[in-house]
């Protein structure tokens, strides 16, 4: 409310400077106008100073008219009330559609464990790294832990490979075998270390292809 009393408080001030100004130069303007046409001397000079006056008064009411009825954006809000816009004249509030929820800070960790499936001559493979250890070894032995996840061909070593779950992503490195390991085509070499195979759609143990899936 003070902000607004003050705002108010300048335009009047600043009308009334701009009326002086206008009060002088029509003065001055009507004084040439009196010498050159002759009217007779203070009488015509009041007249058209009444005129001016008159007119100059007016307009500044009329701007002030204008302000004070017009539609101000916060008239808008003010009309509003929560969960409703603003309401039209002479009728109900109008129901502001849902606001959609915002799309969370990260990404949901995808909690599926991961599935390798293959074929080898008169038996399938089917091995599931369900993460509830960190790491297992791919070995062509018979496994003999519940971390050993066995595919008995003779091109895979004993062991082969080691996979690695961290973050809910999944990593493969290789064991320095002889038949080698391949993802996606392409061959992992024990020095390079652990390699992210989470966007991988194959890996090859020897000779031996495997599908990799989420369980």
């Amino acid at each position: 409310m003070g902000v607004e009393i003050a705002a108010l408080m300048g335009f009047f001030g600043l009308t009334s400077a701009f009326a002086l100004v206008a009060t002088i130069l029509a003065a001055w303007m009507a004084w040439r106008i009196v010498e050159k046409t002759g009217l007779p001397g203070w009488a015509g000079l009041g007249a058209i100073l009444l005129t001016l006056t008159g007119v100059g008064s007016i307009v500044p009411l009329v701007l002030l008219w204008v302000f004070a009825f017009m539609r101000w954006p916060r008239d808008e809000a003010a009309g509003a009330t929560p969960g409703y816009g603003a309401a039209p004249a002479g009728g109900p509030p109008r129901p502001v559609p849902p606001r959609a929820l915002a799309p969370p800070a990260a990404a949901l960790a995808d909690r599926r464990g991961w599935k390798l499936t293959g074929s080898l001559p008169g038996v399938g493979v089917a091995l599931t790294i369900d993460g509830s250890a960190p790491a297992y070894v791919l070995t062509g032995a018979p496994a003999a832990l519940p971390t050993e996840l066995s595919v008995p061909d003779p091109s895979v070593g004993r062991p082969h490979a080691r996979l690695l779950i961290a973050a809910g992503r999944l990593g493969l490195e290789d064991l320095g075998t002889a038949g080698g390991t391949f993802i996606d085509g392409a061959r992992l070499l024990p020095e390079h270390g652990p390699r992210d195979i989470s966007a991988a759609r194959a890996i090859r143990l020897g000779t031996v292809d495997l599908a990799l899936s989420r369980a």
